[in-house]
Order: C-alpha cells, then sequence, then structure tokens
C-alpha cells in the first residue's frame, strides 16, 4: 500500500555544523543590493562578531531574477559552486504584481536559480531577500493593480510572495520587508532613499542586520558596530530584527541540512510510514538490529510488526556529520498510539483530523502554537501534562507546531490536518 502525504518540513538550525574559515555569500539582485554597498556592510557587521564573510555580487539596476536566469555573468558566479549561501533578490515591483504573473515568472524563476544553486553545490543554500513596499505604494502599476496603491498592500503582497517562493522552492527567506513594517510602524528611522522607493542607509543596514541574523543565528545588537547610521538607529534595528528572528521565526524558512519528517499511519498489522526530507540529505539508514533498508526523500514502507517496533535512524548527507536518532511506531492495536515521542513531548496522531494530543513530559506547563508555512498564527493553547487541542475549525494542510516553556522553544515540528 503506498500513501501519499504532503510535507513541509520547517525546522531551525544554526551554522556551527559547517565549520569553515569563512562564510562564501553570492547576492543575485539589482539596485537594491548595492545601495549604500549592503553587501560591504553585512561582511562589516559579521567581522564585529567574529566571522568573516567574503561577498560577491552581479546586481544591475533593475534586473529581474528571470534576467538572472539567463545573465552569463550570473550563470557564471553560480557554476563556481563555492557559495555557501546564495541570495535572490526581484525586482522591486514584480513579486506584488497580480498572482498569475507571479506564478508565471515569479516562481519558476526562483525555483529555475535554485535548481541552477543546487546542481553545481549540493550544500549551498538559496537565501531569498524579501523586499519592501514602496513609501507610497506602486505608482506605476497602482491604476489596473489596486492592491499595490499603498506601502501596507504592497508589503501584504510581497510578504506572502516571498514566503510561498521560499516554501515551494525550500529556500530559506531573509525577512527584510517584514521587518521594516515593524521599525516603520514602531519608530521615526527612515528607511527611505528620496525617491521613496530605495533604502537609505538605516534601510540598507536593516537588511544587512537581517542576513546576519540569516547566517549565524546570532543577536546583532551584541556588535558595537552601527555602519554609516547611529548607534541608537543600528541597535533600534538589531532589536527589531532578533525579535523577529526569535517570536516569527517561521518567517525564516530555514530548513535543517539535516531535517527529517515522517509520516505514519497505524495499521492492524503495523505501520505505514512516509519519509520526507531536506534537499541536503541524501539516505535515510533504517535499523532495528534484524532488518535494514535505506529510505530516501518521498518514500513510503509498510512495516508489519505486532504493537510497538524501535528503529534507528542514521540521515546522512554531504553537507554535515550523521545524524543519529530513534524512533519507536505503533501498530493500530497498541493502546496508545503516539506519532512521536521526543525528549520534552509527544503529539498523536499525526495526521490529525478534529483533535490533536499534546503529552508535554512531566507535567511542565507549556504554550503550544500552531502557523502556517506564512508565519500566520491558526491556533494558540495552553498545556499541562497532556491535553487535546481542537483543530476542527483548522483547514486540511501543513502547519508547523511550535511548543515553548519559559519563553523558549521546547520542540518545533510538522503536523498534517488531513480529513
Amino acid at each position: 500500500m503506498r500513501l501519499l502525504f504532503v510535507c513541509t518540513a520547517i525546522l531551525l538550525f544554526t551554522l556551527s555544523t559547517r565549520a569553515q574559515d569563512a562564510t562564501r555569500v553570492l547576492f543575485l539582485g539589482n539596485s537594491y543590493t548595492f545601495f549604500n554597498e549592503l553587501p560591504v556592510m553585512l561582511t562589516e557587521l559579521a567581522a564585529s562578531m567574529g566571522h568573516v564573510v567574503v561577498t560577491a555580487e552581479n546586481t544591475p539596476g533593475g534586473a529581474s531574477l528571470q534576467g538572472h536566469t539567463t545573465n552569463a555573468t550570473s550563470q557564471e558566479l553560480i557554476e563556481q559552486g563555492n557559495w555557501d549561501f546564495v541570495v535572490l533578490q526581484e525586482q522591486s515591483q514584480k513579486a506584488s504584481l497580480p498572482y498569475d504573473e507571479v506564478v508565471a515568472d515569479f516562481f519558476p524563476s526562483v525555483e529555475s536559480l535554485v535548481e541552477t544553486i543546487r546542481l553545481h553545490n549540493d550544500c549551498a543554500v538559496p537565501l531569498l531577500y524579501m523586499t519592501w513596499g514602496r513609501e507610497n505604494g506602486d505608482s506605476q502599476n497602482c491604476a489596473w493593480w489596486p492592491p499595490v496603491c499603498t506601502y501596507s498592500g504592497m508589503q501584504e503582497l510581497l510578504t506572502e510572495r516571498y514566503l510561498e517562493a521560499s516554501d515551494n522552492s525550500q529556500s530559506w527567506c531573509a525577512p527584510v520587508g517584514m521587518i521594516w513594517e515593524d521599525i516603520l510602524n514602531s519608530t521615526n528611522i527612515n528607511l527611505y532613499n528620496a525617491d521613496s522607493s530605495h533604502p537609505s542607509a538605516a534601510g540598507s543596514y536593516l537588511a544587512a542586520s537581517t542576513f546576519f541574523v540569516a547566517l549565524f543565528g546570532e543577536n546583532p545588537a551584541a556588535s558595537n558596530y552601527s555602519g554609516p547610521i547611529s548607534l541608537g538607529a543600528s541597535t533600534t534595528i538589531d532589536e527589531a530584527v532578533w525579535n523577529v528572528w526569535q517570536t516569527q521565526s517561521s518567517a525564516w524558512m530555514q530548513y535543517d541540512l539535516m531535517g527529517m519528517e515522517l509520516f505514519t499511519q497505524s495499521t492492524s498489522t503495523g505501520c505505514n510510514i512516509q519519509v520526507s526530507t531536506s534537499p541536503y540529505v541524501d539516505s535515510v539508514l533504517v535499523s532495528n538490529g534484524t532488518l535494514e533498508f535505506v529510505w530516501q526523500n518521498g518514500d513510503v514502507e509498510s512495516l508489519i510488526f505486532d504493537g510497538s517496533a524501535t528503529f534507528d535512524l542514521t540521515v546522512y548527507s554531504q553537507c554535515a556529520a550523521p545524524n543519529f536518532s530513534s524512533e519507536t511506531f505503533y501498530s493500530s492495536t497498541a493502546s496508545i498510539a503516539p506519532y512521536s515521542t521526543r525528549s520534552n513531548f509527544s503529539i498523536y496522531p499525526n495526521p490529525a483530523s478534529d483533535l490533536l494530543f499534546i503529552d508535554v513530559l512531566a507535567s511542565t506547563s507549556a504554550e503550544v502554537s500552531m502557523m502556517d508555512s506564512r508565519g500566520k498564527t491558526m491556533g494558540s493553547w495552553s498545556v499541562t501534562g497532556t491535553e487535546s487541542i481542537n483543530v476542527s475549525g483548522i483547514p486540511q494542510g501543513v502547519y508547523s507546531l511550535e511548543i515553548l516553556s519559559d519563553g523558549k522553544i521546547l520542540e518545533k515540528q510538522a503536523v498534517l490536518i488531513q480529513r
């Protein structure tokens, strides 16, 4: 029996697994990147925190990602294959146009570039540079596309489309536009150049700070670097960036190099299991002493056992050291059938339909949040011990479940709601 499940594994990791002397970053974009020498700001901010960043760029004015798919310089740079990150920045208006145009242009351009990036370096991380809405909206397209007539309308579309592109292509996202909106709403820092479109020095610093956090997962406020703006302004910006990193982690779409998710369906004779891995995982060795086989992304296995069975899992990737874990699977005849048992909690069933049970071990009090792929919170609950939460009002789909205690994330994993 073959089961088909959809899985989006949205997981966090730090780049300590990539021990190396320098982090190499390629920027492909346009003037939103080269204004105020954004790559230089990133390099200097990283240096102030003890990191070496080497950058290169191809950023012709007005360039689009579709243009970069055929631009000889961009292709030659990608083909060097020695980049840890490749930053992709779309022309400022294209991602906010009507959805059918985005589907025909922006999404395919991202996916084409991501495919080329991974073709030349299996371990390179594509990183989408979410841009910002124009200060007074998009006057060029407003007459025929009213949603972009205001900054807020344009920003909402850019946020949605960049996050969707990241999800579709399994790329990371630097949510500069989201943080830009936070700064505009809470401070008087001027992020715009006089043309109301390009970034001011503060706007470029915001982008540099966001990229620093995306690369290293460290709080930029710990640095005394402020670039071309005042220390007070840079600190305010750094704090806003770090706040989004901590409280809206799904906006960063950071896939674990060694990420793996298992979707299970208990049967009377054992369990059907589908594996979904990050694009960086080569294979998963599964063994229980008597049985041994290899999984790859998308594989479905029907295991036959009585009650429960525990397997050792070894995840292999050329991008990181092997990762070892174990999983216990349950048949429908078992008295309790949790989806997965972790150090801090278990949830079951997964997929869920109406009720999702959460067991927070040792009666620890925790806060549970469920978010969609765009970071929108679908529900929040307080949980102590074992409790059920009602998900009957949440549409079918894949969601990210976070369990927090004392402000810290204990665990995060994907949950499938299926009816």
